[in-house]
């Protein structure tokens, strides 16, 4: 077990955006980093990413997506310290699909589970199409 000390969380250039794209292959992660979205990482000693996590940003909104991290690091807290870096980009307008058994910790930092009623069109047509490939997931927003 490491020390969350160790870590240094920070948000990627947009030329740094490839990085992330690597990191989600090396890992068989579904995420993918679009080169305008913000995407924020964890380094670890060794300035190597650990975790990775992006802001989709949408016509009406923005989707956080992609968070992942690296299976040898994971139960250590760094999506928390992720998502805490990356929380202030969020605002009212930012959502979130988390994997159903992932709600609590997604509440834990300040989402609320919401209906899919009076969504923007842009965050529910992901939505449908994730649930449609089989997801387990639920509709979140930040408040």
């Amino acid at each position: 077990m490491s020390n969350i000390q160790n870590f240094s969380a920070h948000w990627l250039s947009e030329t740094e955006i490839p990085l992330a794209n690597k990191f989600y292959r090396s890992h068989k992660f579904r995420g993918k980093a679009r080169r305008h979205d913000p995407c924020a990482v964890i380094k670890n000693a060794q300035q190597e990413i650990i975790a990775c996590g992006c802001l989709r940003l949408l016509t009406e909104g923005k989707l956080l997506a992609g968070v992942a991290v690296a299976p040898d690091y994971q139960g250590q807290g760094l999506a928390r310290l992720l998502l805490s870096k990356m929380a202030k980009a969020f605002d009212n307008q930012t959502f979130t699909f988390p994997y159903r058994h992932l709600v609590p910790f997604y509440q834990s930092l300040g989402f609320l589970e919401e209906d899919i009623g009076g969504q923007p069109s842009a965050i529910l047509d992901r939505f449908h199409t994730y649930r449609r490939q089989g997801r387990d997931i639920v509709l979140m927003h930040y408040p």
